[in-house]
């Protein structure tokens, strides 16, 4: 549908340079006829001078005429191709940016780029160049065949086109080989993407490991498959071309042995002779053009499905149409809950009965695995659920709209992600109207001081990822940006592993103060960070095992009160 909707709404545009193509195409029929007559005059005793001058300033005429159409069909067919680049693309970003979580599991970031980049250029070399070699192949050929028929020989034109069968089916029969190869090819292509976007986004990683030896090898590896996938697409371009070029300039031998023949013998005039050698020099194009043709339409089908393949993407979570957007208080409901990622069998939760009330401090806590952080992410409606086990307002999670949702959460994930602008336009990431309010946030993600010291101080450009500041400074301009969303619940999923205790501790503290009578739902591993918290959920291999207050807790001499003993002894061999 893609395709055929885009050739339904814009066909006037390809009409239109089709129009000049086929008048170009006219033009260089014309032509080698008016050569072979200003031959005929040469050659008669007395030739008239006037007339060979009024037929070359017809022929320079022509050759203006031949230029402008050919500037007017590339702008209005090759236009309207990359018109077609430039809606797929939008419209591929535009789907991805409106999908589900897990589809961002699922699909790595170089794949998408390749289908980005290299697949829509395919398809738009096809629906270009593409069209222009199939109207030039049909029409040239066509045109080329009557006009040396009707104006030189039908026995000569029958004898020099015997090779164009022949081309068509090494063309279609390369054709084939074409297509899978170059399938093969893009997906080569994603890998090698993958692989060098992961090796530049953890090359922190490699080289605090010292370990480039290892990600080389593995670069090579994608390297030398992408390489020899293009070399086996090469290798069938380099038997398919040689062959459609032989069978072209067999047809030029074919005119010299038969049409020679016939000039001897005076059956055609030797102006007639020089005239189909030129038809036959304007025939070897689209002969060697429905070569390319198949490469072109072959490559260009197997893009498009692989463009086709990210649109049809689904989103895992179905919206209703009369779905809840308003009345939006924070209290949610677990109730039996239980919870498996898609497309996957692991029960990751298992029977949660909690409620969390709106301007409550929740504390979620327990060892890494435990399913903390994904019953965080399901409050922010990330995932598709199952009806009747997650309330949200009283109302079933399922009635309520995703995107409402969000608009009402902060949700800072446990890899703090910051874009390639200023801290300011980071912070304000919600609404630009509050870039004068910045500092405000940033105070209260005790990171202003920070940011002032910076050279540029809210004004500096952060690097990719924001690589320009540390892990703990970066941690903190997310939860900054959080703030400044002013949502009425907060989550904050153990987002300051990179900070001391000390500094988790105080940067909670402010956020109970500045933020009361909303939720802040905690996910951290640092519990003397928590102790505040109205309740603390502990979990273990997907289960709810303890709830209660700090103090609660650490008098049930359960799992809590083991980690919290055990966290306050490795603090004091630090002292030590």
């Amino acid at each position: 549908m893609l395709l055929k909707d885009f050739l339904k709404k814009y066909w006037w545009r390809y009409s239109i340079g089709v129009l000049f193509l086929v008048a170009v195409d006219l033009i260089q029929i014309i032509i080698p006829k008016k050569v072979g007559e200003i031959v005929d005059i040469l050659k008669t005793p007395s030739p008239d001078l006037q007339l060979i001058l009024t037929i070359v300033t017809g022929v320079i005429f022509l050759a203006l005429g031949l230029s402008l159409g050919r500037f007017l069909w590339r702008v209005t067919i090759i236009g309207v191709a990359r018109l077609f680049e430039f809606k797929t693309i939008n419209k591929m970003f535009f789907h991805i940016m409106d999908l589900d979580q897990d589809f961002y599991d699922r699909w790595r970031t170089g794949d998408l780029m390749t289908r980005f980049t290299s697949d829509t250029q395919t398809v738009m070399r096809m629906l270009g160049f593409g069209v222009i070699m199939l109207v030039d192949t049909l029409v040239v050929t066509v045109m080329t065949v009557l006009a040396m028929g009707e104006f030189v020989s039908w026995k000569l034109t029958l004898l020099s086109i015997i090779p164009i069968p022949f081309i068509a089916i090494v063309s279609v029969f390369f054709g084939r080989i074409i297509h899978k190869r170059f399938t093969k090819l893009q997906e080569c292509t994603s890998e090698l993407s993958n692989i060098t976007e992961e090796s530049v986004s953890g090359i922190q990683v490699v080289k605090v490991f010292s370990n480039q030896s290892t990600m080389k090898d593995i670069f090579n590896a994608r390297s030398k498959k992408f390489y020899d996938s293009q070399v086996s697409l090469t290798r069938v371009w380099g038997l398919m071309f040689p062959l459609i070029n032989f069978l072209g300039a067999f047809s030029s031998l074919l005119v010299f042995f038969f049409g020679g023949k016939m000039v001897v013998n005076g059956e055609i005039t030797l102006g007639n002779f020089v005239m189909t050698n030129s038809y036959v020099g304007m025939l070897i194009w689209p002969m060697m053009a429905f070569g390319w043709l198949m490469n072109i339409l072959q490559s260009g089908r197997a893009s498009l499905k692989r463009i086709k393949e990210v649109l049809n993407q689904q989103k895992s979570i179905v919206e209703k149409n009369d779905s809840i957007k308003d009345g939006f208080s924070g209290l949610y409901s677990f109730k039996n809950f239980s919870f498996s990622y898609p497309n996957t069998e692991r029960i990751v939760l298992k029977d949660i009965n909690i409620t969390i009330e709106p301007g409550q401090m929740i504390a979620l806590v327990g060892k890494v695995g435990s399913g903390k952080s994904t019953l965080a992410k399901l409050m922010a409606k990330l995932y598709p659920v199952d009806n009747g086990m997650l309330y949200l307002d009283s109302h079933d999670i399922n009635d309520v709209d995703g995107k409402y949702i969000r608009e009402n959460v902060s949700y800072v994930p446990q890899e703090s992600f910051l874009f390639s602008m200023t801290i300011r336009e980071n912070i304000a990431f919600s609404d630009k109207k509050i870039e004068n309010r910045v500092g405000e946030y940033a105070a209260m993600a005790s990171v202003d001081e920070d940011i002032k010291r910076l050279a540029q101080g809210y004004e500096t450009v952060v690097g990719e990822r924001g690589v320009t500041l540390s892990g703990g400074q970066k941690q903190r301009v997310t939860i900054a940006r959080a703030l400044a969303k002013d949502s009425r619940v907060i989550i904050l999923d153990d987002c300051l592993s990179a900070v001391d205790t000390e500094t988790e501790e105080a940067i909670i503290k402010s956020l109970r103060k500045e933020t009361m009578g909303k939720t802040v739902v905690i996910v951290s591993h640092r519990l003397k960070a928590v102790k505040n918290a109205d309740q603390i959920f502990v979990f273990d291999n997907g289960s709810i095992i303890e709830s209660g207050t700090h103090n609660e807790l650490l008098r049930k001499k359960g799992l809590y009160n083991s980690m919290y003993e055990k966290q306050l002894i490795e603090e004091k061999l630090k002292e030590v």
